[in-house]
């Protein structure tokens, strides 16, 4: 089964009452148009670079703010890139790495 929807993962610096600054995770949880799957020519093309892409997720494109991961299905993706379908989608080109692996497991 599918999930229809994601969170998106942005991280900002916050100052605590006593003035150490923390890294805050802000969590926006966004409805998703499309999941797809990876082109093979897109994946190899990201293999020679060092990238492997697993999952590509179509949403609106109003939702999207540079974010650089997201968590689907309970598991983390790092954003490879974007690409822009019409003016108001855009698609996620995700890659799991074992930094995400490792944080999912906390």
């Amino acid at each position: 089964m599918r999930d229809i929807s994601c969170k998106l993962l942005s991280t900002t610096l916050k100052i605590n009452e006593i003035g150490v600054q923390k890294k805050e995770t802000i969590e926006v949880e966004i409805p998703l148009i499309k999941v797809e799957d990876v082109y093979a020519n897109e994946y190899y093309k990201a293999n020679q670079q060092g990238y492997k892409p697993s999952l590509r997720l179509k949403i609106s494109n109003l939702n999207y703010d540079n974010q650089s991961e997201l968590i689907y299905m309970n598991e983390t993706y790092s954003i490879i890139r974007t690409q822009e379908v019409t003016a108001d989608e855009l698609v996620l080109i995700c890659e799991r790495k074992i930094r995400n692996v490792k944080n999912n497991k906390s």
